[in-house]
């Protein structure tokens, strides 16, 4: 959009005005002169407007990540482009060490064009797994690292609303690399330091409770989010399991703190790091303390003397959830059998009508081995004679014994459940 001339990016060049003279017949926006200072490379992500990918800027030799944009799949959605227009406005006015720096933007007839720093070092939780040792020091400097951007961006009126360790990047691969952070895509300008945001926002398992009410939030909302990270930090899983608005906001409120310190994944964390935790994710957002009030904090200013090595339960925090995240999948497959059973019960059928089908019969099959296979688990973890290394591999037997049960439902009736749609047959 060339109306917005004070925020195109690099200077005109001498040497372009033939450039720009073409570019001005043919349509172009006066901008997309600057295109001709990059050199494009590979592919770094895709989203659903467009790709990011790696540049090389011709003036100063820099590399750089250029965001692209498709027009068109912008075009009619006003609250995309107002979301593309407060990124733009927003970088432009950040410049700190730990937030993605801003370099340029420019635009065709087709595209959009925004280049940040480009940052090759990967992903938060990436760089930690690929490490020999992880210390509560080590989690300490990055905490720091992050507390010191959310501090910066607040003190400018900015939140960003989806701080996550996916928008947590190393820039380079060096071990003493600093990190960033990116993706300002949903963050916010507020008018002044107490103003509230309205409108929901935010990645569940990461987004602050008050953010998914109707009273508003602000700054106090990243501030939540840094908590979640930490505590996931620390032992390689996710506070909050739950999939849907209601469960999150039941998990945060049904006891008395808002997350609990499982055995024995926290045995070894100190108190100081736990108390920390608790202090960021109080659910109360005019309580919780400020980035600044954080950064004081007695786990962050003793860098927690500790050095226990947290990398082997990381490791297995994180094989766990992805586990988890594969049972949850197989339950909502379950629970997508259980209500196509339903469904074939149409009026005026009797029970022994329905049993005549042998979908049904099938299903009904499955559903009692797997009450048969939960009944002889209960059993099993009662049973004194059993040492608890033998309930375990029972446990174990009987967990994937019901997990074949479900694929072998889920492949003979797989043509049925992948074309049910469950929002169509809601009750």
């Amino acid at each position: 959009m060339s109306e917005h001339p004070e925020v195109i990016g690099p200077d005109s060049v001498e040497g372009h005005k033939m450039t720009k003279f073409f570019n001005k017949i043919s349509g172009q926006p006066a901008s997309y002169v600057n295109k001709t200072d990059y050199v494009f490379g590979k592919t770094l992500g895709a989203g659903s407007f467009g790709v990011v990918r790696q540049a090389r800027r011709i003036s100063t030799g820099e590399n750089v990540a250029v965001k692209i944009l498709l027009k068109k799949a912008l075009k009619g959605n006003c609250v995309q482009i107002e979301m593309l227009y407060d990124e733009l406005s927003i970088l432009q006015k950040l410049h700190h060490p730990n937030i993605v720096d801003f370099k340029a933007w420019f635009e065709s007839k087709d595209k959009f064009y925004i280049a940040t720093q480009l940052a090759t070092g990967g992903e938060l939780f990436d760089r930690i797994l690929a490490r020999g040792k992880f210390t509560e020091v080590d989690a300490v400097r990055i905490i720091v690292q992050l507390l010191q951007g959310i501090k910066y961006i607040h003190s400018k009126d900015i939140v960003h609303r989806d701080l996550k360790p996916e928008n947590v990047l190393y820039i380079d691969k060096s071990d003493d690399s600093p990190l960033v952070i990116a993706d300002f895509g949903i963050a916010k300008q507020l008018k002044s330091g107490d103003d509230l945001i309205f409108k929901a926002a935010g990645s569940l398992g990461y987004v602050a409770p008050e953010v998914l009410t109707v009273n508003g939030h602000g700054k106090p909302c990243d501030i939540w989010s840094l908590g979640v990270i930490t505590y996931t930090l620390l032992c390689g899983y996710s506070p909050f399991i739950a999939e849907s608005v209601e469960g999150f906001l039941d998990e945060c409120t049904s006891g008395k703190y808002p997350v609990k310190f499982h055995r024995p994944y926290w045995d070894t964390i100190s108190d100081e790091a736990k108390e920390f935790i608790l202090r960021a994710l109080i659910l109360e957002p005019s309580k919780r303390p400020t980035a600044s009030e954080l950064l004081e904090d007695p786990w962050i200013a003793t860098k927690c003397a500790l050095q226990n090595d947290l990398l082997p339960d990381l490791r297995q925090g994180f094989d766990a959830r992805k586990k988890f995240r594969e049972a949850v999948e197989i339950v909502k497959l379950n629970n997508r059998i259980n209500k196509l059973r339903s469904l074939y019960c149409s009026e005026g059928e009797s029970e022994t009508d329905i049993e005549e089908n042998s979908t049904k019969t099938f299903m009904e099959s499955l559903t009692d081995s797997l009450n048969d296979l939960k009944l002889r688990a209960d059993k099993s973890s009662q049973n004194p004679k059993l040492s608890d290394e033998e309930k375990k591999e029972l446990k174990s037997t009987l967990t994937q014994n019901a997990f074949a049960q479900i694929v072998r439902a889920a492949t003979k009736n797989k043509e049925k459940i992948l074309n049910y749609n469950e929002e169509d047959n809601t009750d």
